[in-house]
């Protein structure tokens, strides 16, 4: 039986930390049917692929139900930022905090400037009950769940200060517990609002073009592939289309993060999300909103986080022991001195050892250790994508920073791909100008590669180009045609040398030029050569420039080329690159690939996504460029570099870094909090506030510390 494939998007309740990924990771992914998960904890959501003949999304909340204790409904349509399909009531969060806090301050004076029985404990009380009561609904999730987390600890250690008499010790522990998680969630919206913005991109209606004429305002996911829509100057295209009239600049910076506009115009592709900047266009979409580039870019990006970075696997393996063997700890620090202590005959003092184990209890819950990493790295995706940098997995970004070579693919990575005039030569009698402008003229009414780039170079130079008639083309020799009363030849040496119009001299000088990087063609007249043209592919503007930034970051590069020794040779020196290896087929490239890694670190490896696909795959991180114009550079490659510009790439390698960098800050400070505080508790010098200090508000600032992932500086900086 044939497998169908299906996903659904299940809205969770209390899915609101990545933190409670994992009781949903236990109950789902060991599940017959369950192909994959993907999380989203900002939204609230897990996305589940499954085998239709398996299972089915009812079955699956049953399971969410049943296994993890979790309420969970199924999401009929995507979400949208206009209609959420799980709001939050934070407004109410905030008003129980407000009582619990003035609660506690109430009882606290009236503690010290009151004389009364009753004022301080009542006002304690509910303090406590305002701030505590929140926890109950998680704390017995995970208690029916035989999980002990931050609630469970949290609850715990109110009714063992009320149970010691620390009244003022509990309602401090429920308004410090129930303020920092209000502050995280509201850190956490951040992330939550960097991935909306994505999809925000594009309008939300479309002006649509009727057979008649006749324009009608839709809704932008009512159009479809044919409709016509009018975009007007100053707004956003609204669905992925081809545009049939008008010409304009378009800001396609939310796509590609291109700062500088583009010119477009009748026959070129446009994108959902970009914004006309000038004149009216008319655009015949080719895409449903749905499909379009951006959503399939916000698809990618949510569709990362799934992916654990291998940070994150190590950490929750790390906490899968540390928190029982904490618990352990504070459970023998509860027993084992005051049974020590009514051993030898001395009075055991049981309220402050439980007191401190209390205390070691509330700071074993690893959540601002687990919290750290994968809020970073959704906050770097984001990020990433906003400059025009797709990454499919926070393992991919992870291994960026650490590439010690990257190499690179030349026609068309390192070079544009497209040949251009570099060298013009002309036979005794006539000028360099009447040679291009009558190469152009040929080249215009063909569709050779290499007519086309002399046209456009004889127009760059602002020459007038006139019209050729009687155009034809000669299989291997080139191509004929009348420019004025006179017929010309635009080609190879081979007909020069058949129809004996090739002088001696000239012989000369068209052998020099063919012995030049790239390739010669001549133009010849009825009476002999007129004159001969050298066209080669040249290097990206900004090629050497980024070669530079990345051997100043550590990184080396490698060209590995297909071309002839000679051109690739040439191109290296150009650019600066010492190491090439040119003559190599695709599976030539994958063993370099693989021999640079072993020999020389972890290697990356840059191309256009689909002619390099064995050494795309051979590397540890692949990046493919011309993904704005590629659907297939975006399922190959682990990061795709959607503006055909190869600048993000040192950017990419700083951001990495930095990401590294905020992990490995945020562990430090987790760890390093909790072990101080641990040691106090055991001397007995740490209260149930500092624990809280220690967890909850360490969660909170290694929340923060990663969410300024989100403000990177621009690549252009």
């Amino acid at each position: 039986m044939l497998m169908g494939r299906a996903h659904c998007t299940l809205a969770v309740r209390g899915l609101d930390c990545p933190a409670e990924v994992l009781p949903l990771r236990v109950a789902l992914e060991d599940l017959p049917g369950v192909l994959g998960l993907t999380f989203d904890p900002p939204e609230g959501t897990v996305t589940v692929e499954y085998d239709t003949a398996k299972t089915n999304p009812a079955a699956l909340v049953g399971q969410v139900d049943e296994r993890a204790r979790m309420k969970a409904k199924i999401v009929p349509d995507a979400p949208t930022p206009e209609d959420p399909h799980q709001p939050r009531p934070q407004g109410m969060r905030w008003l129980v905090l407000l009582v619990s806090g003035l609660a506690l301050g109430l009882g606290v004076a009236a503690e010290r400037l009151v004389a009364s029985s009753w004022l301080a404990p009542f006002a304690f009380l509910l303090a406590i009950l305002a701030g505590g009561l929140p926890l109950v609904p998680k704390a017995w999730l995970a208690l029916v769940s035989l999980r002990l987390d931050i609630h469970v600890l949290m609850i715990l250690a109110i009714v063992g200060a009320m149970a010691l008499g620390q009244w003022d010790e509990a309602a401090t522990v429920a308004f410090l517990f129930g303020l920092s998680e209000a502050l995280e969630a509201l850190s956490l919206e951040r992330a939550k609002r960097a991935i909306r913005s994505l999809l925000e991109v594009a309008p939300e209606t479309a002006e649509r073009i009727g057979a008649n004429g006749q324009i009608e305002v839709v809704d932008a996911r009512h159009v479809a592939p044919g409709d016509r829509v009018r975009v007007r100057a100053g707004e956003r295209v609204p669905v992925d289309g081809t545009i049939t009239h008008g010409r304009s600049s378009l800001d396609q910076r939310a796509i590609t993060g291109e700062s500088v506009p583009v010119s477009r115009g009748p026959g070129e592709v446009v994108f959902a999300g970009t914004v006309n900047q000038e004149g009216t266009l008319e655009i015949e979409a080719t895409r449903a909103l749905g499909d379009s580039l951006v959503s399939r870019i916000v698809e990618r990006v949510r569709a990362a986080q799934a992916g654990r970075a291998p940070t994150e696997r190590t950490i929750e393996r790390f906490a899968a022991w540390y928190t029982p063997t904490v618990i352990a700890l504070a459970v023998t620090i509860m027993l084992a001195a005051p049974l020590v202590q009514l051993a030898s005959g001395a009075d055991p003092q049981w309220a402050d050892w439980i007191y401190r184990g209390l205390v070691v209890l509330v700071v074993s819950c690893p959540c601002a250790l687990v919290i750290g990493t994968p809020v970073a790295v959704v906050s770097a995706l984001a990020s990433a994508a906003r400059h025009g940098v797709l990454i499919k997995g926070g393992q991919h970004l992870e291994m960026f920073g650490r590439l010690r070579v990257l190499a690179f693919d030349k026609t068309g990575t390192l070079t544009t791909g497209t040949p251009d005039v570099v060298e013009v030569g002309s036979a005794v009698g006539h000028a360099d100008e009447d040679v291009l402008r009558i190469a152009a003229a040929l080249g215009d009414r063909g569709n050779h590669v290499v007519g086309l780039a002399i046209a456009r170079h004889a127009r760059g130079l602002r020459l007038e180009v006139p019209e050729a008639h009687d155009y034809q083309a000669v299989p291997g020799l080139g191509a004929t045609g009348r420019v004025g009363p006179s017929r010309y030849h635009l080609g190879s040496h081979r007909y020069l040398d058949e129809s004996g119009l090739c002088r001696p001299d000239f012989h000369v000088s068209l052998e020099g030029a063919e012995n030049g990087v790239g390739t010669a063609v001549a133009l010849t007249g009825v009476n002999g050569p007129l004159g001969w043209i050298r066209l080669a592919d040249r290097a990206r503007p900004e090629a050497g420039a980024v070669l530079v930034q990345l051997r100043a970051l550590g990184i080396e590069s490698v060209m590995l080329s297909g071309d002839n020794p000679k051109t690739a040779g040439a191109m290296a020196d150009e650019l600066g690159i010492i190491d090439h290896r040119a003559s190599l087929l695709p599976d030539e490239k994958a063993r370099a690939v693989l021999d640079l890694d072993a020999r020389r670190g972890p290697t990356g490896m840059v191309g256009d996504g689909v002619n390099d696909a064995p050494a795309l795959a051979a590397a540890r991180v692949s990046v493919a460029m011309r993904g704005i114009s590629s659907g297939a550079a975006l399922e190959t490659a682990d990061i795709v570099l959607m503006a055909d510009d190869l600048r993000p790439l040192p950017w990419l390698v700083r951001h990495s870094r930095r990401t590294l960098g905020r992990i490995r800050q945020n562990i430090i400070l987790a760890i390093g909090s909790k072990a101080l505080v641990l040691l106090l508790a055991v001397l007995g010098l740490a209260t149930l506030w500092m624990a809280i200090a220690a967890d909850v508000g360490v969660s909170l600032l290694v929340v923060a510390n990663a969410l300024r992932l989100l403000k990177t500086k621009d690549i252009e900086e």
